[in-house]
């Protein structure tokens, strides 16, 4: 019988780089949250709002633009505030128990040991969120400014509003990346992903609540920049040029506390990896 060398051969092949290891992650976290029956159920729920302006498009169309069915910038701004609270349950169910359970089963360590950098990881984790968080807001805000135009033919809707899909999309970026990055900073601290889907709430409710003493005390809404609810909302009324929501308080303030809360929640997981990479 021969014998057969099976001994360490050179590679002869050509080494590449591959930007896209990242999509590994957040492919296969995107499947796993797709095979679960009440994950479903919640993205249907959020899409009932969608079938709701789809109506008023509708009826806009037919009856004209009344006061209560006015097609305006205001109008898809309106839709991405009301999706927020959607992106916040969503954001608990698919974000608290990414980096929490790859803690709590030591599985950061075999990620790292293998062709992927920290970059890979976070990116991948926090592509899992984007493409789910989109879902409810992107998406679907996009689909309506093309209903908007379909039942408004002869371009006069495209020459008044062509300016509001980069308002959709900058605006929904900014709430899909605010939420994905906070709740992927506060599962990194964490080897619980409940201890971190509650974590993310508090952030959250605590601040609403703390907007709702001072405003109460102080008798006036310019401290909405201690709410991030507020915060993300005031910033829609930035780039769709709306009457702010929040009287008095400054748009760039809200502006300012959004980037930096994203930039140090960012931060925060990179340390959290790094961390565990130089352990290893």
């Amino acid at each position: 019988m021969p014998i057969h060398d099976l001994g360490y051969r050179h590679w002869s092949g050509q080494w590449t780089s591959h930007p896209y290891r990242w999509w590994v992650i957040t492919r296969q976290g995107v499947r796993l949250l797709a095979g679960k029956r009440r994950f479903l159920f919640l993205m249907a729920l959020s899409a009932i709002p969608f079938v709701v302006r789809c109506v008023m498009l509708y009826a806009a169309t037919v009856l004209g633009n009344l006061p209560f069915l006015k097609i305006d910038a205001a109008f898809f701004r309106d839709f991405l505030s009301q999706q927020m609270f959607f992106t916040f349950v969503i954001a608990i169910y698919a974000g608290s128990g990414l980096i929490s359970n790859d803690l709590k089963a030591n599985a950061l360590q075999i990620y790292l040991a293998k062709p992927i950098t920290r970059k890979d990881y976070v990116v991948g984790k926090l592509g899992v969120v984007a493409f789910f968080l989109s879902l409810p807001t992107l998406v679907p805000a996009l689909l309506l400014f093309v209903l908007a135009v379909a039942f408004q033919p002869g371009g006069a809707f495209v020459r008044e509003f062509g300016w509001v899909p980069g308002s959709i999309v900058a605006y929904s970026l900014v709430i899909i990346l605010t939420n994905g990055l906070v709740v992927l900073a506060v599962s990194s601290l964490t080897r619980s992903s409940r201890f971190a889907g509650i974590n993310f709430a508090a952030i959250f409710l605590f601040s609403q609540i703390l907007y709702g003493i001072l405003s109460s005390i102080l008798r006036t809404k310019a401290v909405a920049c201690v709410s991030l609810t507020n915060n993300l909302r005031l910033f829609g009324d930035l780039v769709f040029g709306t009457r702010p929501q929040y009287s008095g308080a400054p748009l760039w303030l809200s502006a300012l506390v959004v980037a930096a809360l994203s930039a140090g929640s960012a931060w925060v997981v990179y340390r959290r990896v790094r961390a565990v990479e130089v352990v290893k």
